[in-house]
């Protein structure tokens, strides 16, 4: 019996079409720029929870574009930049060569995470970062990544972030080489809800 405990979509692989950006996005916390077709699909309504999220991605030769937009909250934007996981934010994980490591990191997988404010040097402007794991491409944590290109706009019911990862970012990106990635994130939000793809909290 399975336990009510484990969300269903722990146990299925997950893909979507990813297009191409038709021109490169510009990075000033507006979506509207950003085409519908680069929606990532919602996987939240498969357990019963509505979505307060909306995420796009796109990606070019020599980027990879994610914007999101959080509605309907109840508490104030919070971050904590240091325990980032902690309040408001979204966690990436990217694997550049769909390799699937067991329960490991390599030079092709980063784990990223975005703040819509909480920048060391204006607090009220967005920051990214990305964490070191054992194995990865990094020697240490970096808050505040400068090559990370990031902005958002705080809303009256939530917030919006778009973000850029540049090649200098994800060295071995080879979109042509390469066609297929891994793709996950995680949004934290201080209303106490989550929301994913493809793997849960």
């Amino acid at each position: 019996m399975v336990s009510p405990m484990i969300p269903s979509t722990h146990f299925f692989d997950f893909t979507f079409h990813c297009p191409r950006a038709k021109s490169p996005i510009k990075i000033d916390g507006d979506l509207s720029d950003w085409d519908r077709s680069c929606l990532v699909p919602d996987l939240m309504h498969l357990i019963n929870r509505t979505p307060f999220a909306e995420v796009y991605l796109t990606w070019d030769y020599d980027n990879i574009y994610i914007g999101y937009e959080v509605i309907n909250k109840v508490n104030p934007v919070d971050v904590d930049p240091i325990r980032f996981w902690a309040k408001d934010c979204m966690e990436v994980w990217l694997d550049l060569h769909n390799e699937k490591p067991v329960r490991a990191y390599n030079e092709h997988c980063h784990h990223f995470f975005l703040l819509p404010k909480g920048h060391k040097k204006n607090t009220q402007l967005a920051t990214a970062g990305e964490c070191r794991e054992p194995g990865s491409f990094i020697q240490e944590t970096i808050y505040d990544h400068e090559e990370i290109e990031i902005a958002s706009r705080i809303t009256p019911k939530g917030y919006i972030v778009e973000a850029r990862f540049p090649r200098s970012v994800i060295p071995t990106y080879n979109p042509i080489e390469y066609p297929i990635i891994g793709f996950n994130y995680h949004i934290n939000n201080t209303d106490g809800k989550s929301q994913w793809w493809s793997c849960g909290p």
